[in-house]
Order: C-alpha cells, then sequence, then structure tokens
C-alpha cells in the first residue's frame, strides 16, 4: 500500500500531463508558505499565473475529489498565493486565477476534470 505523499506526488503527476496537454506551462510544484500552506501547481497560461489544487481520489475512497474542496482550504490556497507573488517579487496585481484538478480513479475508469475558478 503506497503512503500520502507517494498517492499525492501520483495525482500531481497526472494533473501536470493533464494541465500540459491543455497548454498550461509549470512554473513550480509544491510551493510551501510560512502558515504551512501548499499549492500543488502553479502554472502560466499566457500571462496569467494558475494556483492549482490537486484532488486525486482512487476507487471512492473519502467520497468524490470535488467534495474535498472545502472553504477552509481555499482561504488558505488564497492566502499562499499571496504569499507566492510578494515572495517572488510579483506584486497583488500580477494577473492570476485558481484551479483544480479533479481526478477520480474507480476500477477501470479514470475520470479527470479541471475547475477553471473554483472561488466563483
Amino acid at each position: 500500500m503506497k503512503n500520502n505523499k507517494e498517492i499525492g506526488d501520483k495525482g500531481e503527476e497526472i494533473a501536470l500531463k493533464y494541465l500540459e496537454k491543455l497548454g498550461f506551462k509549470l512554473l513550480e510544484r509544491n510551493f510551501r508558505g510560512k502558515r504551512r500552506g501548499e499549492i500543488d501547481l502553479i502554472m502560466t497560461k499566457g500571462v496569467v499565473i494558475v494556483f492549482v489544487e490537486v484532488k486525486y481520489r482512487r476507487q471512492g475512497s473519502f467520497g468524490y475529489a470535488a467534495e474535498s474542496i472545502s472553504k477552509a482550504k481555499k482561504k488558505k490556497l488564497y492566502e499562499t498565493a499571496e504569499e507566492y507573488l510578494i515572495k517572488r517579487g510579483l506584486g497583488l496585481n500580477q494577473k492570476c486565477s485558481f484551479g483544480a484538478v479533479l481526478i477520480d480513479d474507480t476500477l477501470n475508469k479514470r475520470e479527470i476534470s479541471f475547475i477553471e475558478d473554483i472561488f466563483i
């Protein structure tokens, strides 16, 4: 049985390949903020920086991926993104968005979707 880190890494790799096929380019993986926040993938598409949360579920364990993006998680993602922008000298006027890649693996079927703006 794989540990949570290995499972998370697998989900991020699946998400990264999926987003690259959609034209996104990787800036950074697993950015950790000072307040224990983490952003799974930081991508660009054109001039927009996209902060991406990856939710990977196998065989229906713990419900579906979309069900796991709570208000608290969104708040932490937003705060960590602000920290990233400041730390990289980009400023808070940088055009950015917040998305989620949802991966549900059930038996012999994998469903992947991308929510472009999780704050709507």
